[in-house]
């Protein structure tokens, strides 16, 4: 279940304070006057709700409320000088604002040394603090022509400062041109003050959050089983960790470019110029060099931002230079199916074909191209022009035009979470979010064309999610966890986690015969203990000394053998092992195989369990 607030018509991307979005949403301001303007300072972090998710629009701000705003607003730095006001003491929660605000000179006491943060703010007040923070910002102002009905009434040290603040349209009078300038401003009426005064030259960018009911907490568990990858090639599985930092709307801040991860793709950008994108994003993209028009009538034809299908399919096709995007031969076997021609095959295929797949549509991560140019055969699409008007089709009516409009809703699915998700890799979605941020600065189209963001948030979801260090993005799956092994050759690099072209990750180097301790696997990798230091090696370099084969099995019709949780069949099944398979197997003190009767004692996936010695023989060498 999810619930939508929309907000805001807003200006240029300005890089403040981190958007955190609430936990709980209580109260629902979206039909308030002041929506637009609330729902800004909520993204921003700067405007807070009560711990019922509660934005009391209507209620009055108190002087170090309003202080506090702005000190978020600004982004101002904490400081070390005490304000010395005699009525803010060390502890209160608004000690440090006061002071911050303070030191840079956007508060004054008053004649006794008080600064009185607890009294409402008046809205003469609130000018004068305003125009303390145009001040910070460089915004420039005049005072000459501004003047209320009520104008008499204005303090004389508020004056020039209303006036200057009105001068740039940030406080407005009443209808009955009053400025009131003793009454008190409520939260909806500085909300509003406050995103004038940070966005002056407005130009038109629309944030809507989106509300979902499933527990971050929960979310994240259920990503994490769904084999999410560290890497784009789709090798190594990801941790919890790893999951929760790419996952967690409120890690990344408006006016990032990791923000557009958010930008709704479902509409088209006016007016790009088709000469502009070939110059200035397509140039020197290999086989999508000079496309522009291409993309430009796939995202008319079927109602997608091209800048997003253009960000999209040089990421796929590794910038125009992939296999699939230079066109794989496709044939069609005896019974019509499409085959990927190959040296061994080529000769029975018939109606071949070169096909071009430019958005990883079908292109499964054990074999991308194989099954990518399949697909692609499958579609018709046997030209650059018909592959990318064939992706526009696909990712509009499959992901797009069905609720998945961003590109984190493409990746992670909020609604439905594991479900119909395009990609693996954690940072899919980032890494086009940066992407299409610096084509859209390339060709100044962020301050032509209004942009729409959709930002989801969970039930129970953290204010932020840290980014593990690189041992920690690694599982550490349970598939060779008791394996025992040594080491096949010397000089091997023992590594803190499994990437190469490193240094700083390398522990030590292992020589031949080093024997290892495997604690599990991930992407052709063990993760082992050498003489009780963990860490990371290549299969490439260890034979395992304690496996089993299971045999193929074929002649009884059955593809897995049983893990049984006693050495007999009546006992119940605890897990199983494919055909021609390795197991590892338990060995006892004499270095002999673990067994009882004619079962071998085997840890599988971390459990300790039974097969029958009918179904494996023993391994005396076998190197991964």
């Amino acid at each position: 279940m999810k619930r939508k607030i929309t907000a805001v018509s807003l200006a240029a991307f300005l890089v403040l304070p981190q958007l955190t979005p609430t936990t709980a949403s209580a109260e629902d301001i979206s039909k308030h006057w002041a929506a637009t303007e609330m729902n800004y300072l909520i993204q921003k972090d700067i405007l807070k709700g009560d711990q019922y998710g509660n934005y009391l629009p209507k209620e009055n701000v108190t002087r170090a409320q309003f202080a506090t705003f702005i000190v978020r607003a600004l982004d101002l730095p904490l400081v070390t000088t005490p304000a010395n006001y005699k009525d803010v003491k060390d502890g209160q929660w608004f000690y440090d604002s006061i002071n911050i605000a303070s030191y840079y000179g956007i508060i004054k006491g008053d004649t006794t040394g008080k600064f009185n943060p607890n009294a409402n703010i008046t809205r003469e007040e609130m000018a004068v603090m305003i125009k303390r923070a145009m001040d910070y910002l460089g915004i420039t102002s005049t005072s000459s022509s501004v003047t209320f009905s009520d104008q008499s009434k204005i303090a004389p040290w508020a004056v020039s400062s209303i006036q200057q603040v009105a001068s740039v349209g940030i406080i407005e009078g009443n209808p009955d041109r009053s400025f009131a300038p003793k009454a008190n401003a409520t939260r909806a009426e500085a909300s509003v003050i406050l995103y004038r005064l940070l966005n002056p030259n407005d130009v038109g960018i629309k944030i809507e959050t989106t509300s979902y009911s499933h527990q971050f907490s929960d979310v994240v568990s259920r990503q994490a089983k769904n084999s999410p990858k560290v890497d784009g090639a789709g090798k190594f599985t990801a941790t919890d960790a790893l999951v929760a930092y790419y996952l967690n709307p409120s890690n990344f801040k408006l006016g990032t470019p990791e923000y557009y991860q958010f930008l709704k793709l479902s509409t088209p950008v006016k007016n790009l110029s088709e000469n502009v994108v070939n110059e200035k994003i397509l140039y020197g993209k290999g086989i999508l060099a000079g496309t522009a028009n291409s993309f430009i009538n796939a995202g008319n034809t079927h109602q997608i931002n091209e800048i997003y299908l253009i960000s999209h399919a040089l990421h796929e096709t590794d910038l125009g230079r992939s296999p699939l995007a230079n066109g794989i031969e496709v044939g069609l076997d005896i019974n019509g199916n499409p085959e990927m021609v190959t040296d061994e095959n080529a000769s029975s295929l018939h109606s071949i074909k070169k096909t071009y797949n430019l958005f990883g549509i079908g292109a499964i991560d054990s074999n991308p191209n194989k099954y990518g140019s399949e697909r692609a055969y499958k579609e018709g699409w046997f030209s650059v022009d018909e592959a990318i008007m064939g992706g526009a089709k696909f990712v509009k009516e499959k992901y797009i035009g069905v609720g998945q409009d961003t590109l984190y809703e493409m990746r992670w699915n909020p609604s439905n979470p594991t479900v119909h998700q395009y990609a693996t890799h954690v940072m899919w979605a980032l890494i086009q979010a940066q992407d299409i941020a610096e084509y859209y600065e390339i060709i100044d189209a962020q301050n032509s064309v209004q942009l729409v963001f959709d930002v989801p948030v969970y039930a129970g979801q953290p204010a932020s999610s840290p980014l593990p260090a690189g041992p920690n993005q690694y599982a550490v799956l349970t598939e060779w966890q008791g394996a025992e092994g040594v080491m096949t050759t010397s000089g091997v690099n023992f590594r803190t986690y499994p990437k190469t072209g490193i240094d700083s990750n390398i522990i030590s180097k292992l020589e031949k015969g080093t024997k290892i301790s495997v604690l599990g696997s991930n992407g052709g990798w063990y993760k082992v203990r050498v003489n009780g230091t963990e860490g990371w090696v290549s299969f490439e370099y260890v034979e395992l000394t304690n496996v089993l084969k299971v045999s193929d099995m074929a002649e009884y019709a059955i593809k897995t053998l049983n893990v049984r949780s006693e050495p007999n069949t009546s006992s119940s099944k605890i897990d199983s092992v494919k055909a021609n398979s390795l197991v590892v197997g338990v060995k006892d003190s004499n270095g002999n195989f673990v067994k009882e009767n004619n079962w071998y004692k085997v840890i599988v996936n971390g459990k300790t369990g039974w097969v029958s010695g009918d179904y494996v023989s023993e391994v005396t060498s076998e190197s991964k």
